[in-house]
C-alpha cells in the first residue's frame, strides 16, 4: 500500500509529494521526511520543513469539521457514522488518561513522540473527542509535530551515517 502511494505521489513534484505525504494519516511526517530523503533526494532541511507543514494541513479541517462531517454521514451514511464514532472513540481511548492527568500537555507528548498512531490526526480526533479548546490543541499539537520532525530527522540522517 505505501510503495501504491509513494509511486502515485512521484507524479508530481518532489516539494508537493512531500507536503501531501505527510499529510496523510498513513504517513504523517514519520514517512514523509525518509521517504523525501532517500527516495525523492530533498536536502534533508527542505524535508523536515515541508513535512511540517504538511503534517500540520489537516489540523484545522479535522477540528472544526468532524462534527459536520458527522452530522452530514449520520444522515446519508449511517456506516460511515459508525466508522467515524469508532476512530473517535479509540483516539480518545488513546489519550483520555493522559489529557486528565497532564492537560494539554498530553496532546504535546503525544504528538512529539514518533511512533505509529500518534501523530496529529489521532491527537486532534482525540482533542475534538475531549472537547480540547483549539488553542490549546493547536501550540501542543504544532510543537509535538516539530520534535517529531527533529526526531524522526535525527533517526533517518543517523541511520545513513551509521549504515
Amino acid at each position: 500500500m505505501l510503495d501504491t502511494i509513494i509511486n502515485f505521489l512521484g507524479q508530481f513534484p518532489t516539494w508537493l509529494a512531500t507536503i501531501l505525504l505527510a499529510a496523510t494519516p498513513v504517513g504523517e511526517l514519520r514517512l514523509a521526511i525518509p521517504v523525501a530523503v532517500y527516495i525523492w533526494t530533498i536536502n534533508p532541511l527542505n524535508a523536515f520543513g515541508l513535512a511540517i507543514i504538511g503534517n500540520f494541513l489537516p489540523f484545522f479541517p479535522l477540528y472544526y469539521g468532524l462534527n459536520s462531517l458527522r452530522r452530514v454521514t449520520a444522515k446519508y451514511l449511517p456506516s460511515l457514522t459508525r466508522l467515524i464514532d469508532s476512530s473517535i472513540d479509540r483516539a480518545e481511548g488513546r489519550v483520555k488518561e493522559k489529557y486528565a492527568r497532564y492537560g494539554a500537555l498530553a496532546l504535546f507528548l503525544f504528538t512529539a513522540l514518533p511512533l505509529p498512531f500518534t501523530g496529529l490526526w489521532t491527537a486532534t480526533l482525540a482533542a475534538v473527542a475531549l472537547k480540547v479548546p483549539v488553542r490549546y490543541a493547536l501550540i501542543g499539537e504544532l510543537l509535538g509535530i516539530i520534535v517529531a520532525g527533529i526526531i524522526v530527522s535525527s533517526v533517518s540522517l543517523s541511520a545513513d551515517i551509521l549504515f
